[in-house]
């Protein structure tokens, strides 16, 4: 609700200069437990386009560019400037074309036309990996065109790899693997859902 990229990147530094404090401090008591490391998962740049969305406000709004601009500094900001050390890996979420409903976001099936997907939800995730260089981008639960977001071919190989050259790794949200062969049912097993 700022509109300002430059208080945006100086909160992202202070939560990644205290995640460094909190890690180093586990570290020292030999602590390797759940919220102790150095991967965050945020920012959330999905567009907010639907209210019945629960997680719209951990998001900045409905429009791309401003999306683009507060990520990008929020990323950075988490990341620092070190040309060789990140302070925390930051993490793109959620690749893409997810904004509720909340309810449906296990089942549904999102058809975007190629105009929407590249004026409007893909714009922040190419700024966050092209001038943010984000360590990590965070597939979603939905399909996009009958494709797992978390495993589709033309999102994360030939749109995120290709043609953006991401270097990153990718993860999954939590339970967006079991929504392929239990939810979305385009394989039929588990082992098949992980492959």
């Amino acid at each position: 609700a700022t509109f300002d990229p430059r208080l945006i990147n100086q909160v992202g530094s202070v939560i990644s200069d205290e995640a460094r404090a909190k890690h180093n401090e586990a570290l020292k008591h030999g602590q390797h437990e759940r919220y102790q490391g150095l991967t965050f998962w945020s920012p959330n740049i999905n567009i907010f386009r639907d209210p019945r969305w629960g997680r719209g406000q951990e998001t900045y709004g409905e429009d791309p560019f401003l999306t683009s601009r507060m990520g990008v500094a929020f990323v950075t900001g988490m990341q620092g400037d070190d040309p060789v050390y990140r302070k925390v890996d930051a993490t793109a979420k959620h690749f893409a074309v997810h904004s509720g409903p909340e309810s449906e976001r296990h089942h549904f099936d999102v058809h975007p036309s190629e105009r929407d997907l590249y004026e409007t939800y893909l714009p922040a995730f190419h700024a966050l990996v092209t001038e943010g260089h984000v360590a990590a981008v965070m597939g979603a639960y939905n399909r996009v065109d009958g494709e797992s977001a978390s495993a589709s071919p033309r999102l994360l190989q030939d749109i995120l790899r290709k043609d953006w050259g991401f270097n990153g790794y990718v993860v999954s949200d939590c339970d967006a693997i079991e929504d392929i062969f239990k939810h979305h049912k385009i394989v039929n097993t588990p082992e098949k859902a992980a492959a």
